[in-house]
């Protein structure tokens, strides 16, 4: 080789092809060489570690051709300042300088004022770290790590910049290195331990769950805080170690206190984004509790938005390996990043936990409750539990459950604790909170999921008599056991109108009602007890001591298995000043009945309507959906939501001309359809009338018919059937009897009888198992000497078996008629008709010719 071709080679090797600068290496070397001489000349010497802030953006703005350019053009500049041999890029737009300490500082200020013009004035502030030597003489590798590590320790900004490594990092790398080099030690003697926080189910102040927290608890430093520990675990991607560990902390905690009958509440880990990187966490936390035979129920993976955002795809596939597991999955620290919201759209959580900075502005900021408000609106449309972080105070527990949240969080319950405190307090009763019973988890659940303010908006018109009285819809929940009746959820609102007119000095959210006036508490409890015998909303009217009507509606929600208590939902839908107000949902109450599926409030000059309906849960009392032209939106529908058959007549019929005609003719229009309910034709009846007083609008009522008329229908058949075999019995006139029955479900029905064999005691005109009532009627009316023969031929079994390829089932018996022995043929066949397969049955007196052709014959 020559010596070009090993200059080339060198030059290959050793410097940055798009730079000409040393490589990361080949400057280790350089510098250290270069740091004896200024050392051995007593000269203090430094290195820095300088990059841009916001290249990335940059090549995303610009181009990476654009970005390649500013790289280079820094590379000469960061050369030209302190020699091409003492600087080097490590690769991106990370470099590293070599230099005299003794001004360094008015150099990196040149740099910076100099780097403004660099690519033509499309530049990018830059940063720097400096570790002076003077910190302790370690190797080139580590002081350029140190340098870089004191250009990240800023705060943010937008400036350039240099920072120098001090003592307080120092401080800090040398805790990181502790750590580091402690871990596997700390686990193993359990200086890492679990610290548990309780989380409180809003409606009934018990203990639901809890939540896992890692603490270190060191011989020599005492407690560290998890800011002291995890951040570096993480950023070692050590952290997997420590969850895991947890892990086994809970499931050895969960199978003692099962073997010693301790309620046990599930608990909750939080799993870091390098637990996923560094192992299959789904697997391993995943063969711990098959091996330990622990319910999965009683743990919950907690996952950070941060967790989830740095490889979508990928936690998407782990995420729904652990639900498919059995692992309930929360979203934790919802609201604190910028794509939470995507990541509802695209993933399904269990429950959602709200980041505690809602409650940290609770005080502060109005705008944050409203936020939190709408955000808990949405996450119970999504059928999604909620958590909110940091509850501190009792008017911030109270706020969250009128909102619907269904569990809460923080020092206001418990500060995080040691398992062996939870258990001395257990057994010495000293415990401030008591643990739910996992068999009421689902009432109270249910119960929590409403929300109190979810009914502020009743009606898309001005309502003076709302704006005269309250802010927002006053909502309640009552419990009732059919002897007491409790309070256990209010909003505001309905606290003001309890303390205004029937209780005085009302003020909690919860109680009994002995103190309410005793008018209202009779009504209240009459219209519950109402309420409990049927399957739908209950409405009331009640005259308020200022001379206005109060309307309200009730409904039952839920009911306690353990306590034999029901939740009811109750919400003051208006209060009307004077009688002269038309519009209250009472009317609507009078001018339908009360089983609605579908109810719309229509403007019929506007077109503008409300849709009222229930909730898809069945939880809420409302699901309101709005419009503006009803008509035509009907319409559109019927082509969609109507059975087949039935579209052309509804879309005939269903015009808004034809409709005002029949309500001013008669009164209403009425008419009868089948609409597709869950895949399913279903007879809906559709009742329209005006309001009373009131000539803009009309409320339309749909109501569930589809029993009533498949009763009409069967009732029509059994005509049509009756007559039609009472004329074959007339034309046989040898015909005793003649049944259909159902050769599935064995109901039969008796069409037409001879007065003799009418008269006889033990036969049956219907039921539920003409095979089974045969067996038992005919010991009463069957020779005694033809019972055996009958009772080994005659079954369900071998009926079918004979009639099932078209061939007829006959057998000969002899019956007691009017005291004298009578044969008779029982003949049985098949038939296929419009609502399915039925089996005929003919009793008849036998002829001859009948006992000739079946003489011999064995069943």
């Amino acid at each position: 080789m020559g010596q070009k071709e090993q200059i080339r080679f060198f030059n290959e090797m050793n410097y940055d092809r798009m730079t000409g600068l040393p490589s990361m290496t080949y400057f280790f070397k350089l510098a250290e060489v270069g740091r004896n001489n200024m050392h051995s000349q007593d000269i203090a010497s430094a290195f820095a570690f300088i990059d841009f802030k916001g290249m990335k953006y940059y090549n995303t703005r610009y181009g990476f051709a654009e970005g390649d350019t500013l790289i280079k053009e820094f590379a000469s500049l960061l050369a030209d300042t302190f020699g091409k041999e003492n600087c080097s890029r490590f690769g991106q737009d990370h470099f590293a300088v070599f230099t005299r300490a003794e001004g360094l500082q008015d150099k990196l200020k040149k740099v910076f004022m100099d780097a403004r013009h660099l690519n033509g004035g499309k530049s990018l502030p830059v940063r720097a770290g400096i570790y002076p030597d003077s910190m302790g003489l370690v190797e080139v590798s580590l002081a350029c790590d140190r340098a870089r590590y004191a250009s990240k320790a800023r705060p943010d900004t937008n400036s350039s910049y240099f920072n120098y490594y001090d003592d307080r990092m120092l401080s800090r790398e040398m805790n990181r290195q502790y750590i580091v080099d402690n871990i596997d030690r700390a686990i193993e003697e359990s200086w890492v331990t679990a610290f548990y926080q309780p989380i409180v189910r809003t409606t009934n102040r018990k203990v639901c769950d809890e939540e896992a927290l890692a603490r270190w608890i060191d011989p020599e430093k005492g407690m560290l805080s998890p800011a002291d520990f995890i951040p570096i675990l993480e950023d070692t991607k050590l952290i997997y170690k420590v969850d895991l560990h947890i892990v086994d902390t809970i499931i050895k905690r969960i199978k003692y206190q099962l073997e010693n009958g301790i309620t046990c509440a599930p608990i909750s880990i939080n799993l870091s984004r390098t637990d996923f990187e560094t192992c299959d966490i789904v697997e391993e936390i995943n063969s711990r509790f098959e091996a330990s035979g622990v319910d999965k129920e009683l743990i919950t993976v907690e996952i950070t938005e941060s967790v989830v955002g740095g490889n979508f795809e990928f936690m998407k596939e782990r995420i729904t390996r652990f639900q498919e597991l059995g692992f309930k999955v929360w979203m934790d620290d919802f609201g604190s990043g910028y794509s939470s919201l995507d990541l509802l759209q695209e993933m399904q959580f269990d429950l959602i936990k709200f980041d505690m900075r809602f409650m940290r502005q609770f005080e502060t900021s109005p705008r944050s409750r409203v936020i939190l408000t709408e955000l808990m609106r949405m996450v119970q449309k999504l059928g999604i539990e909620s958590i909110c972080e940091g509850v501190e105070t009792e008017q911030q527990a109270d706020f969250l459950g009128e909102i619907g949240c269904t569990k809460m969080q923080g020092y206001l319950f418990s500060k995080p604790v040691p398992v062996e405190d939870i258990w001395e307090k257990i057994k010495g009763n000293g415990l401030k909170f008591s643990y739910e019973n996992p068999d009421e988890t689902l009432y109270y659940r249910t119960i929590g999921t409403i929300n109190l303010y979810d009914m502020g908006s009743i009606s898309n018109e001005e309502n003076e008599g709302d704006k005269r009285y309250f802010d927002t819809i006053p909502m309640a929940i009552y419990e009732y056991d059919g002897t007491i009746l409790n309070i256990i959820r209010t909003n505001k609102s309905y606290r003001e109108f309890l303390s205004r007119y029937f209780w005085d000095g009302y003020g909690g959210s919860r109680g009994d009602v002995g103190n309410l006036k005793l008018d209202i508490q009779l009504r209240l409890v009459n219209i519950i007890k109402e309420c409990s015998q049927v399957d739908h909303r209950v409405f009331l009217d009640h005259k308020m001591p200022d001379g206005a009507s109060l309307h309200a509606m009730v409904r039952k929600v839920v009911d306690n298995p353990v306590t034999g208590l029901s939740a009811y939902a109750l919400v003051i839908l208006d209060i009307t000043p004077n009688k002269d107000d038309p519009v209250t949902f009472a009317n609507v109450a009078e001018a339908l009945s009360s089983d609605y599926i579908y109810l719309y409030h229509v403007n019929i000059e506007t077109g503008k309507y409300i849709e009222y309906s229930h909730d898809s849960g069945g939880r809420g009392l409302s699901a309101e959906r709005r419009g503006d032209d009803f008509f035509a939106e009907a319409r559109r529908d019927i082509m969609i939501l109507i059975y087949e058959e039935d579209r052309d007549g509804m879309y005939e019929k269903f015009t808004k001309d034809n409709i005002m005609k029949n309500v001013d003719e008669n009164g209403s229009f009425v008419f009868t359809y089948r609409l597709m309910m869950e895949g399913t034709p279903t007879y809906v009846n559709m009742k329209i009338v005006r309001m009373a007083g009131d000539d803009k609008h009309i409320i339309i009522g749909v109501n569930n018919v589809d029993a009533q008329m498949r009763q009409q229908e069967t009732i029509e058949r059994l005509k049509e059937e009756t007559i039609t075999y009472s004329r074959i019995s007339a034309l046989m006139g040898d015909f005793l009897a003649i049944y259909t029955v159902d050769p599935v479900s064995g109901y039969y029905m008796q069409y037409s009888a001879l007065k003799e064999f009418a008269d006889m005691p033990t036969t049956s005109r219907a039921g539920v198992d003409f095979f089974e009532d045969s067996l038992k009627d005919i010991k009463g009316v069957i020779h005694p000497d033809d019972l055996g023969h009958f009772l080994s031929v005659f079954s369900r079994e071998k009926i079918l078996d004979r009639v099932e390829n078209g061939g007829v089932y006959n057998i000969h018996y002899r019956l007691m008629i009017n005291g004298e022995p009578t044969m008779v043929s029982l003949r049985a066949g098949l038939v296929r008709e419009k609502d399915g397969e039925q089996l005929i049955v003919g009793i008849s007196k036998a002829s001859n010719d009948d006992l000739r052709k079946t003489e011999g014959e064995k069943y």
